[in-house]
């Protein structure tokens, strides 16, 4: 006779695209016929993960789940981790494996959509070509909740005077604790003082505020084995301090020149006796006084460093309650299923949108102005937003008064193409007038 094995949620992630599900009100109608929570929940419906992002285990989290009897499952949006179970009864269940000791479960995650990069708000890569490889990092230790969400992502920062900011990246002012606000860049800027010229308020009214994915999250990516640039620091002894995610040294490492007067300039570190994994380099010069030029926070691991995701999810498990509302069982109540819902969201990319007419456009609007007032110039015929606007695939209305009073919608851009530009980013349409950038 065979018994039937019960399985239920450990925990689940949901990874959100704003570009689909957007909360920006004046999106929406919002009337009694066509209400926003009607509209978004369809968009929710209709929202499939995986023609954007795709989510697998890593292989050494394949082994992890079969050696603990749990199961992976991929959903419209993202996935979540079962347990093989023992029913105590009154809907309580509890690990039928037990879990006693300290484990992460990690998972890759691949964009799909070449234009992920376009119509997300994240960093543009186009400055690091040459430099590092770098991946998202997202984990059940980011103590990031907000209106009961539990956000996978680093709580996003105040302005950062010593940061670059690349336009459409975005600070919460949390000056006022009771009613942040949140900013995005229209334009680069930085480093340097806030100039209000450079930025505008975006979720007005909103609070508390959704959490995004941010730079902050980027970490680099290494293999176990790697040479680390220290010419910068002119030391002929340097030492390594090695923190994993605990913040505990597991290894230190020394290099010192083999020849007396001659400064280090790159130091090879070997990391292939520890296991995979986020890891913190601290290093100290001879009277051990820490570099912090030359510290790095990076995921090392073979197998991730050559296949270059998009982003690593690490969910740890701790046998206490140190990880707290993000922990996966109750250990003061018979170690029952706690289940928490964790939350990644990327924010949708707001550009300058650009109308390409053939001629001067006979029309007036509220939200386009004219490239260039005079008429009698090239750019006249063109057509940008008054504001960055935010890509959406529900779609905006600009609306226009054609010269014989009719009102006119017209279309938004896609998001195949986006054009840096001085500082900025444009999408443009074609009206008629082609493309290009303004003469």
């Amino acid at each position: 006779m065979s018994s039937l094995h019960q399985y239920r949620q450990l925990f689940s992630v949901q990874l959100l695209l704003d570009y689909y599900l957007t909360e920006e009100v004046d999106l929406y109608q919002n009337t009694p016929d066509n209400p926003m929570s009607e509209v978004l929940a369809e968009q929710v419906g209709r929202y499939d993960l995986e023609r954007d992002l795709y989510v697998e285990p890593t292989p050494e989290t394949v082994k992890t789940l079969k050696d603990k009897k749990l199961l992976f499952k991929r959903n419209n949006q993202g996935f979540f981790v079962g347990c093989q179970v023992s029913d105590l009864g009154a809907g309580v269940f509890t690990p039928f494996v037990a879990m006693d000791e300290s484990f992460s479960l990690k998972f890759q995650v691949s964009a799909r959509n070449p234009y992920f990069f376009n119509f997300t708000n994240i960093r543009l890569e186009e400055e690091l070509a040459n430099k590092d490889q770098f991946i998202y990092y997202f984990s059940n230790r980011a103590n990031n909740i907000v209106d009961n969400n539990l956000y996978l992502s680093t709580p996003i920062s105040d302005f950062d005077t010593s940061y670059a900011y690349e336009a459409s990246e975005i600070f919460v002012d949390a000056s006022d604790p009771l009613n942040p606000t949140m900013f995005e860049a229209i334009e680069n800027n930085g480093p340097g003082a806030f100039d209000a010229n450079n930025w505008r308020q975006i979720f007005i009214g909103v609070n508390p505020l959704f959490q995004f994915v941010t730079s902050l999250d980027r970490i680099v990516s290494r293999p176990s084995i790697f040479k680390h640039d220290v010419e910068i620091a002119a030391e002929e002894i340097l030492t390594f301090l090695i923190r994993d995610s605990n913040d505990t040294v597991v290894k230190t490492v020394q290099h010192q020149t083999s020849e007396s007067g001659t400064p280090l300039l790159e130091c090879e570190l070997d990391l292939s006796d520890l296991e995979s994994g986020y890891y913190q380099i601290e290093v100290q010069n001879n009277l051990g006084t820490p570099i912090p030029a030359l510290s790095l926070t990076c995921y090392m691991d073979d197998h991730i460093y050559e296949e270059r995701p998009l982003a690593v999810i690490e969910c740890f498990y701790e046998p206490n309650e140190s990880l707290g509302e993000y922990r996966w069982l109750d250990q003061s109540d018979s170690s029952r299923l706690r289940t928490p819902d964790y939350t990644i969201r990327w924010k949708n990319r707001a550009t300058w949108w650009r109308y390409y007419y053939s001629g001067t456009p006979d029309l007036t609007s509220t939200v386009l102005e004219n490239l260039d007032p005079d008429v009698n110039a090239p750019n006249h015929r063109i057509l940008i937003s008054s504001n960055p606007l935010a890509l959406t695939q529900i779609g905006r209305e600009i609306r226009v008064t054609l010269g014989n009073g009719d009102l006119q919608l017209l279309p938004n851009p896609n998001v195949q193409m986006i054009y840096p530009e001085n500082g900025r980013i444009y999408s443009e349409l074609n009206m008629g007038g082609g493309f290009g950038p303004p003469e």
